[in-house]
């Protein structure tokens, strides 16, 4: 079977947005997904579970391609995203560490797979043989009918190479220019004043809002069934976004999300990359962890986001204080984005009720509101 099989049977399901990490065992496909599909490269495997997410959420029919082994980073995002809010998820993998393996470090997590996979409650389907690309239609109908992640692994021996396309060559020069000055302020905003201030400013935008008290926080503030509350999931708020504002360039999206949560993801310079031009990433940034009790994060006097936004590649950052300056950041987007808003606040967390919904009410509501 060779990539142009694959390619062709992705697209007979009606797959329209594809993200990768590649593989070297199937070069050729990692070089043509790009060629053929809307596609989104990634650095870290599950940002490809949050931007799928967004994606089917606003309407569009997305897959993830990787090496098997980058299942392992993904878990907890499958489970706490995927599986939570009954979401489709096609996953091509490059199944790594079978016999013949070359590379011990493949070997003790991808040898036993499928029953890592089994454990978690996640369906996997083993392809071989001449049948493969049939099976790959299957397996990947089976994800869209039952709303759940389909783990579609690839065995070496079933993938033929076809050639690759020329190699990247990368612009000889990159002219950039920067003058940055930092010039932080005691913050006077909690989480809430800037959610608040974030609410009061919107009118047809979608908001996506970072796990924990900041979704408890938006639904308090401002329900509307064009927000999409996060239940878990660490990281993957701005993931999200970038799955919607993709799959949707008419409207505007503004993440939420946190200064730990960004931190912990790869996710700027894949949208940078991206470019969308409608995506808005307001950081509240507090120095803390918030939601596990306030404990102080890594770098909570050293890491400037602003700046970490504009290396990434970002076409516009700035750093707010106060709810007016956050206002203005605000009303002042242009429409060659992406943006970055870093909004500096005070720690704490406002004492406001769990959500009253389902993960299924908001998909659905959600949906909805988009569709």
């Amino acid at each position: 079977m060779d990539e142009d099989q694959i390619i062709d049977e992705l697209r007979k399901q009606g797959i329209d947005l594809v993200s990768s990490v590649p593989c070297d065992r199937a070069k050729g496909l990692f070089f043509r997904l790009p060629e053929k599909f809307r596609h989104i490269g990634l650095t870290r495997e599950e940002d490809g579970v949050g931007i799928s997410a967004g994606a089917y959420l606003a309407g569009a029919r997305p897959a993830i391609a990787l090496q098997s082994s980058g299942l392992g980073n993904m878990l907890n995002a499958i489970l706490s995203l995927t599986v939570t809010f009954g979401l489709p998820l096609p996953i091509l993998a490059s199944w790594r560490g079978c016999e013949g393996e070359k590379i011990p470090a493949q070997i003790p997590f991808n040898r036993p797979l499928p029953a890592i996979l089994s454990a978690a409650g996640i369906a996997c389907r083993e392809v071989s043989g001449p049948d493969a690309p049939q099976e790959i239609g299957e397996a990947v109908a089976a994800a869209y009918k039952n709303r759940a992640p389909q783990v579609i692994l690839l065995r070496p021996e079933c993938l033929t190479e076809t050639g690759c396309s020329a190699p990247f060559q990368p612009a000889s020069t990159r002219p950039f220019s920067l003058c940055y000055e930092r010039n932080w302020r005691p913050p006077t905003m909690t989480r809430y004043d800037a959610i608040q201030a974030i609410t009061g400013s919107v009118q047809d935008e979608v908001l996506v809002a970072n796990i924990g008290v900041p979704s408890k926080e938006l639904y308090t503030a401002r329900d509307r069934p064009e927000n999409f509350y996060m239940l878990g999931s660490y990281t993957q708020a701005s993931a999200i976004g970038l799955g919607i504002a993709t799959a949707r360039p008419d409207k505007k999206v503004i993440v939420i999300d946190g200064d730990g949560s960004l931190l912990g993801s790869a996710i700027l310079p894949v949208i940078a990359a991206a470019g969308p031009k409608n995506l808005t990433i307001a950081c509240l940034d507090n120095g803390v962890f918030g939601s596990t009790g306030n404990q102080p994060r890594p770098g909570q006097d050293t890491a400037d986001l602003a700046l970490m936004a504009l290396g990434a590649g970002f076409v516009h950052s700035t750093t707010v204080h106060e709810p007016g300056e956050l206002e203005d950041a605000l009303a002042s987007r242009k429409s060659d984005g992406p943006a970055f808003i870093h909004a500096r606040i005070r720690p704490g967390n406002s004492d406001v009720p769990n959500i009253p919904l389902s993960p299924s009410q908001i998909r659905e509501r959600f949906m909805a509101a988009l569709l």
